[in-house]
């Protein structure tokens, strides 16, 4: 990596604010490698193309020891201090001023509203007369995810402290205080950037004044290498693969108790599960999950595999009969999107903005998140394959989803939105 690589000129000049480090510039932090917030990446990649445009980046940091504003990669990049993310702080705001007044900043583009920062920067902004100037890209919705934190998780689980010492019902307070400051931040935002109808709804639920720039994402780069890849013949028969597990939204535990009904028509089924192994946990939910794997007789048809790499997601999506997202809430599912280009058959809960994405029957299945005797039901479908059942959605699949996540067309979508926005600034 060479960083201090010389910033051009005379273009209009951007600012990042990212919840996180991005990949590209964790060795200058000396921090380990994320894979995290790929969609990021994937953008920043498309848009260095852009002779333009100028884009610096901003980042939260934990440990003040790693305090620094300096150039890597061709990029000016600043820092600030960062909490839990719960609350607006003032040193947060004056951190954000200090920053916004480094630059004649013709567009600050916030990438998601989950966290208190999101409020901290448009506090700032509006003391500067720049909330013009300012458009936030929608990822997550804390204030939706806290409505749906419970998930039909039983009460003595709910409230149970292990571990860390808390409870997942103190997990759903804390989203429901960060959802206090998105609330805030979407009513003083003029401007979103959103991919689904659920967004959309959420966001003009809270400010039907907002304007509504319709982009869609980009993958990381080498997904799109191996799109439509996936062969029926070539992988694990009766192998589900899912890319998280850790939580609660990401509902694994109604996969859980789908399994029984699966695994009595197809008893060689197993499970493969991205992420760290969560039985391995002293935590709640780690507790409830054992609990079923228990009662259900299913630990011998589970195999975490720990975190994975680009290529390591790529063979396991590859190696699946099918890929299973069942999620409690979700605005779109960067995982099913790679699992689409790459053809794997999906099957998906119907939830937030997966039905954007999946054409019911043509593209995948869609299910009711609560109903794990349908999610059986489309899983046992696509293993018995009937008629090249799983041939057909893969091929549908690879093919429709390449409009959403085309990346020389969405990186333009976001450089017109820069445009439209600094022109409109401009009349003011």
């Amino acid at each position: 990596m060479t960083c201090h690589s010389k910033i051009g000129d005379g273009k209009m000049k951007i600012l990042w604010l990212c919840n996180i480090i991005l990949p590209d510039f964790c060795e200058e932090f000396q921090i380990k490698k994320s894979y995290l917030g790929g969609w990021m990446t994937a953008m920043l990649h498309q848009l260095e193309k852009k002779n333009e445009i100028e884009i610096s980046m901003c980042f939260p940091i934990y440990d003040r020891n790693r305090l620094k504003d300096g150039v890597c990669n061709g990029h000016k990049y600043f820092t600030f201090l960062c909490d839990f993310h719960e609350v607006c702080t003032v040193q947060m705001i004056q951190a954000f001023e200090k920053i916004l007044e480094a630059e004649q900043w013709d567009i600050i583009h916030i990438w998601g509203t989950e966290f208190a920062h999101t409020l901290a920067m448009l506090k700032a902004c509006g003391k500067f007369g720049l909330l013009n100037k300012v458009v936030i890209n929608i990822q997550g919705l804390a204030f939706m995810v806290a409505k749906h934190y419970r998930a039909d998780i039983p009460k003595e689980y709910w409230i149970a402290k292990q571990g860390s010492g808390t409870s997942m019902e103190e997990e759903q307070k804390a989203y429901e205080r960060r959802g206090v400051c998105e609330i805030e931040s979407i009513k003083n935002t003029q401007y979103v950037i959103g991919r689904t109808d659920w967004d959309r709804a959420c966001i003009q639920a809270v400010n039907p004044k907002v304007q509504y720039f319709f982009c869609g994402e980009i993958l990381r780069e080498v997904f799109y290498k191996y799109a439509g890849t996936w062969k029926y013949e070539k992988c694990e028969k009766y192998s589900i693969f899912v890319s998280q597990a850790t939580y609660p939204i990401k509902g694994f535990h109604y996969l859980l108790c789908a399994l029984p009904y699966i695994i009595q028509q197809y008893p060689n089924t197993h499970v493969y599960a991205a992420g760290a192994n969560i039985l391995t946990r002293n935590e709640p939910y780690a507790a409830y999950l054992i609990s079923l794997i228990d009662t259900f007789r299913l630990k011998s048809h589970i195999t975490f595999l720990g975190l994975l790499d680009e290529m390591q997601m790529i063979h396991y999506y590859q190696n699946a009969n099918v890929f299973v997202s069942s999620s409690v809430v979700e605005n779109e599912s960067n995982s099913l999107h790679e699992a689409q280009i790459l053809g794997v058959p999906c099957v998906c809960s119907y939830v937030g903005g997966a039905y954007n994405r999946i054409v019911h029957e043509m593209g995948g299945f869609l299910y009711p998140h609560d109903e794990p005797v349908l999610l059986a039901y489309y899983v046992c479908k696509l293993f018995e394959n009937k008629d090249d059942l799983c041939e057909r959605l893969s091929l549908y699949s690879a093919h429709n989803i390449q409009k959403y996540i085309n990346p020389q067309e969405n990186a333009d979508t976001t450089v017109n939105i820069y445009r439209k926005i600094q022109t409109e600034a401009e009349k003011t």
